[in-house]
């Protein structure tokens, strides 16, 4: 018996990419704010639609349930952010992401600490930089 998964993979358009890569504002601008423990607070539209969902979805839900590679992750030490997490922002690796409909896209993170009625958190900005992830 043969069990083997299908994974769906996005193809964004040029135009698509482009408005989603070139941001003129913040409100295109796909973000998710992060208690420290990685629970999603808050959705933005811009990221309800890059992430296929309306925003409700995602609040209180862990962020690695739409990046698996955050899953063992501790996002910050002490009130700083994971000093290996701030190295892959800066370096613009690409993170694994899949929307809640199921299609997988690869995004660079950028992370910056916030302070939330006396908590620190982290705002969470997504930039897709691929089309799919590559063929292994």
């Amino acid at each position: 018996m043969n069990n083997t998964a299908q994974v769906e993979y996005i193809d964004f358009s040029k135009a698509a990419r482009e408005s989603a890569c070139l941001c003129r504002s913040e409100q295109e601008t796909a973000v998710l704010m992060l208690y420290d423990n990685g629970t999603i607070l808050d959705c933005n539209q811009a990221a309800a639609e890059l992430l296929d969902c309306i925003p409700s979805k995602l609040t209180w839900q862990h962020i690695s349930t739409i990046m698996p590679e955050l899953t063992e992750d501790t996002l910050m030490q002490g009130e700083k952010i994971n000093p290996n997490l701030r190295f892959l922002s800066h370096i613009g690796y690409g993170f694994e992401v899949i929307g809640l409909s199921g299609v997988h896209f690869v995004c660079a993170l950028f992370f910056n600490e916030v302070e939330n009625f006396g908590r620190h958190c982290l705002r969470l900005i997504l930039r897709p930089i691929s089309q799919d992830l590559a063929a292994s």
